[in-house]
């Protein structure tokens, strides 16, 4: 596979090999297309440093971390400076995993890498359904004169997996979504459904209405830090006030693998410099151990 070494150590935790796991934790250090603040190629590597200091055990489960939940292969070796040859990077990365009967678990890295991500999954999986957790809708068909954009990520998801406003059940949700430009926000709230509360009982209770709508398909969740309120996550590009609590969030890394057939999940847009005393790498951090343990159920 096209991974480097791990310069910063392993994600706490890891099994010894490939082989031996059932999940794959693996970094994606781009950010080529932030528009407003850059650094989250810096965001796997600061996760992992964070997960260092983390204990194996979950209080809140009452588990710890198997040895053979998942294998840190570290990062990508991604070509620089070129958005669309690294997308082929990941996507040739992710159908490796894919192939291997092993489900992909990604840090970005910006938001675009989401959608190589799904490029793979559409090959593997191509009525597979998406979970999109994010502060911003993403819908745009270009940003800047360019179709390639954290700010164009679910356009290309959607095309990706050949979605349609007629789908039913819907193909897309969105979770935590507070910002957009009038285009987007009209399309979204005629053909995608939106989750927004302040109550975490709340929030699962509609995720578990939602796993109950999608059954047995196939689900992605990819997540974008800005979701999470500024107060939590302030260590990413474009922070919007009035987001999810950290508590939330950690609920549903602890609930995405409760769906019958999850087949992936990306954790996009933490960038540490942008972060105060890594409040945000630390929330990162564990959520993916919350969502590791929780896999084992």
């Amino acid at each position: 596979m096209t991974f480097v070494d791990k310069p910063y150590g392993q994600f706490l935790g890891s099994a010894p090999s490939f082989e031996a796991a059932s999940n794959i934790l693996f970094g994606i250090p781009m950010d080529f297309t932030c528009c407003f603040r850059a650094g989250t190629r810096l965001g796997p590597r600061e996760i992992r440093y964070f997960a260092d200091n983390l204990e194996e055990y979950s209080v809140e489960q009452r588990r710890a971390l198997a040895d053979d939940t998942f294998f840190d292969a570290g990062d990508l070796d991604l070509p620089f400076g070129n958005p669309a040859a690294c997308l082929d990077v990941i996507e040739e990365a992710v159908d490796q995993i894919l192939n291997a009967g092993k489900r992909p678990v990604a840090m970005g890295g910006e938001h675009l890498v989401s959608a190589g991500i799904v490029r793979a999954i559409a090959k593997h999986f191509p009525d597979a359904v998406i979970l999109h957790v994010d502060a911003h809708f993403d819908l745009r068909h270009t940003y800047a004169d360019q179709e390639l954009s954290h700010a164009t990520a679910l356009r290309l998801c959607w095309n990706a997996l050949g979605m349609s406003p007629t789908d039913q059940p819907p193909r897309l949700v969105q979770v935590g979504v507070r910002s957009g430009p009038a285009e987007e926000a009209e399309f979204a709230h005629q053909h995608i459904p939106q989750i927004l509360t302040e109550s975490t009982s709340e929030l699962v209770a509609e995720l578990e209405k939602l796993r109950d709508l999608w059954g047995d398909r196939p689900v992605y969740c990819t997540f974008d830090i800005d979701a999470v309120d500024p107060a939590y996550a302030p260590g990413t590009g474009t922070p919007e006030p009035g987001g999810l609590s950290s508590h939330q969030a950690l609920a549903i890394a602890r609930f995405l693998p409760t769906f019958e057939n999850l087949v992936g999940f990306d954790l996009v847009e933490t960038s540490p410099p942008l972060d105060h005393a890594g409040i945000t790498s630390a929330l990162a951090a564990k959520m993916i151990r919350e969502f590791m343990i929780a896999t084992q159920a």
